[in-house]
């Protein structure tokens, strides 16, 4: 099933790899949980019962009965050496990371459809220029050989307007197949290929670098989830140093049994504890573990620090982009308007036989050109409009509204 129109990016909720990475997302949640029990008191219940007989040698008597016995204890932590809170640090921040890596999916999946949806747009206006161009020449050709009765013009110019006729129905193949590449992505995720481009400018992205930067420090999602990720290497490096330090804890436990002889063997009793325990020797498997989660530290600020040098290049590199299709996009319609006024000048020039049939076909070529370097250019400013949304984590806000996925039947 499809969507299309503006429904395009609700319906990106649906991709497998988005919900995947919720459920990723979800799982980590859990582990915050496992992780604040750890601070809890705990109570447990062992309990038996059976029967069975008892043969007595002195009285020669035999006994049948019942047996049961039970143990119900009760453990509370007092201290843990600042394991458990680094435990549930650690937690909350892989969880955030794993958040961050949902958005990051989400964002990622509506560039790539955004972007898709632009190439399609782009490719579909090239093929609408090029049957535009071949219908100019068709007329052109039908007046050439008009000419050709009347000796004004030579069978060299119908080959040369046929020539630029195969080489426009060759033009019009190539993108074709630009489209059927880009459609792969709008197939993937089950969107129509007609769906509405997004529009970037309800976003309200600034304009100066400075501004742009500083909102993708503070929303890119890569760059969050690598700063999440450095505090859970953080709590773990304290966690692992708590497993060096003593731990106490209270203690309840009651207990009884019976055995067949009830009125001899019924007992219950309770006991109340408190237990310390100091790690004296572990055989450097403690150090080793403080020292690996030093290195899971480093290797996550190098991470961090990768992503926010990769975020800020992809930002300046993107506004470079927009500076530059908003160029072209200005001369483009300059020499547009340029080779409009030319073709119709070359037009009546030809009529009085002040130009031939080939500077005519030049001038058509000309047009044609101009108008695909038109559609590149907005093409390139869209393109550069998206990849800014990205990186500042603003592209989010086109598929905040995403659905939950109906079960595949």
């Amino acid at each position: 099933m499809t969507s299309s129109g503006s429904d395009a990016f609700s319906s990106v909720g649906n991709a497998p790899e988005i919900l995947a990475a919720e459920a990723r997302s979800s799982a980590a949640g859990e582990e915050v949980n496992k992780a604040l029990a750890g601070k809890l008191p705990s109570v447990g219940l062992l309990a038996t019962a059976g029967g069975g007989t008892e043969i007595n040698d002195v009285d020669e008597g035999r006994r049948t009965g019942g047996t049961y016995s039970y143990a119900l204890g009760l453990d509370i932590p007092l201290y843990q050496g600042g394991r458990a809170d680094a435990a549930i640090s650690a937690a909350r921040a892989d969880h955030r990371a794993s958040a961050e890596a949902a958005k990051d999916r989400r964002v990622a999946t509506a560039y790539e459809l955004a972007l898709a949806l632009a190439r399609i747009s782009q490719q579909r206006e090239a093929i609408a220029i090029l049957d535009r161009q071949q219908r100019t020449l068709h007329r052109l050709a039908g007046e050439v050989k008009a000419e050709i009765k009347g000796g004004a013009t030579s069978r060299v110019d119908v080959d040369d307007v046929n020539r630029q006729l195969a080489h426009i129905a060759v033009a019009r193949e190539e993108v074709q197949l630009a489209v059927t590449d880009a459609e792969y992505t709008t197939r993937r995720l089950g969107i129509s290929a007609d769906a509405k481009l997004p529009d970037t400018a309800g976003l309200g992205l600034p304009d100066t670098e400075q501004e742009l930067v500083a909102l993708a420090m503070r929303e890119n999602p890569r760059v969050k989830e690598r700063m999440a990720r450095v505090e859970g290497a953080e709590a773990r490096v304290t966690q692992a140093k708590g497993e060096m330090l003593p731990t106490v804890s209270a203690g309840v436990r009651l207990t009884g049994e019976q055995g067949l002889l009830a009125d001899v063997d019924d007992s219950h009793q309770g006991v109340a504890e408190v237990r310390f325990s100091l790690p004296i020797y572990t055989g450097g498997s403690r150090s080793a573990t403080i020292r690996q989660r030093a290195d899971e530290k480093l290797s996550a600020l190098l991470e961090r620090d990768a992503a926010v040098e990769g975020v800020v290049a992809a930002v300046r590199s993107a506004i470079d982009r927009r500076n530059k299709a908003r160029r072209m996009l200005t001369l483009a319609e300059v020499e547009k308007r340029s080779a409009a006024t030319m073709l119709e000048g070359l037009r009546a020039e030809r009529k009085v036989g002040e130009r031939s049939t080939f500077d005519e076909i030049r001038a058509i070529e000309n047009f044609a050109n101009a108008e695909l370097n038109l559609t590149q250019a907005r093409y390139q400013l869209r393109a550069a409009d998206y990849t800014l949304a990205a990186e500042t984590g603003q592209m989010d806000r086109l598929v905040s509204s995403m659905p939950v996925a109906e079960p595949v039947k």
